[in-house]
């Protein structure tokens, strides 16, 4: 069990129920993800990050423009971006198709969270 309080968790769990209630139930698999805008950054999360046992930063933090990919045994769970919209577009495409970096690759010069996710997905 899991508490994710945000509008996106609260319509996706109406849709699942709403779809139950009128006969067709699937499980719920929607991907968790968040934005929120403090001050002038824009911090959007997808995927959950608790747990992992491994990062690589995207971009540079001194810019205000970067992502964190988090990953536990191998597999990209979470990307936390920061002024980096691109990527967190990217990183919900990514999680949701379940075909992921590894973290060798992430951690790899001139890697594009992006480009990943236009040729993989």
């Amino acid at each position: 069990m899991i508490r994710l309080e945000s509008v996106q968790n609260a319509v996706d769990q109406a849709r699942c129920v709403a779809a139950r209630l009128t006969g067709t139930p699937a499980p719920y698999e929607a991907l968790p993800w968040f934005s929120t805008e403090q001050f002038s950054a824009k911090l959007q999360i997808a995927g959950l990050g608790r747990d992992h046992d491994r990062t690589t930063v995207l971009g540079d933090p001194a810019t205000d423009a970067f992502s964190v990919l988090r990953f536990k045994n191998g597999r990209l769970t979470c990307v936390e971006s920061v002024n980096a919209p691109g990527d967190h577009i990217a990183a919900r495409r990514v999680l949701a198709s379940g075909n992921t970096p590894g973290p060798a690759e992430a951690a790899e010069d001139g890697f594009s969270l992006r480009d990943w996710a236009a040729h993989t997905t």
